[in-house]
């Protein structure tokens, strides 16, 4: 009896993955920014990447989504802007798959996830992945899904989700990002 209790209780207290925000609906009131997230930019040249909600068609009617520009002037410095968050709740050795559905204007990659794994230090990446890329020969003016699989290592303190677009070749690019899912494969 002991051991189905401590088993009940195991799973009631158990933290399942959580992606905060996942689908940009919160936005802070002053920034107007999705709210659990943060946003990359270059020091002291934030002018060259445009982080906003921005509403968008749904089956129930109008959502929040998150859009990323990079700036049409933007120098051929190669940046990943993304926005980002540590996850909690992931077990060492189960499997993950993060996806997000994105649509683009102007951009020449298909944008990314990537999820990394760090060890308590901070300093030290213990497992990474990355979606899937690709050259884009036109707008994705449907939504498509992008995604990618991680196996947990063992000692991994932080997982941080990011994402994003690169810079290079994607000046004055738009991509549109919602619906941000994690879910465990194993």
């Amino acid at each position: 009896m002991e051991i189905m209790l401590t088993m009940l209780l195991s799973f009631a207290t158990a933290v399942s993955p959580t992606v905060v925000n996942a689908d940009f609906e919160q936005k802070d009131a002053r920034t107007g920014l999705p709210t659990g997230w943060a946003f990359t930019s270059l020091p002291d040249r934030q002018h060259l990447v445009n982080y906003r909600t921005a509403q968008v068609a749904a089956e129930q009617g109008q959502t929040r989504a998150l859009s990323i520009t990079v700036a049409s002037d933007h120098p051929e410095h190669k940046v990943a802007y993304n926005i980002h968050q540590d996850l909690k709740g992931l077990t060492p050795g189960k499997s993950y798959r993060v996806s997000a559905r994105v649509c683009t204007r102007g951009l020449k990659t298909l944008p990314m996830i990537v999820v990394q794994c760090i060890d308590a230090s901070g300093s030290r990446f213990l497992g990474f992945a990355r979606s899937q890329q690709r050259e884009l020969p036109g707008d994705l003016d449907h939504w498509e899904q992008i995604q990618t699989d991680i196996v947990i290592p063992e000692g991994t303190s932080t997982v941080r989700l990011r994402i994003g677009i690169p810079s290079a070749g994607n000046a004055g690019g738009t991509a549109i990002i919602d619906d941000v899912d994690m879910v465990e494969m194993n």
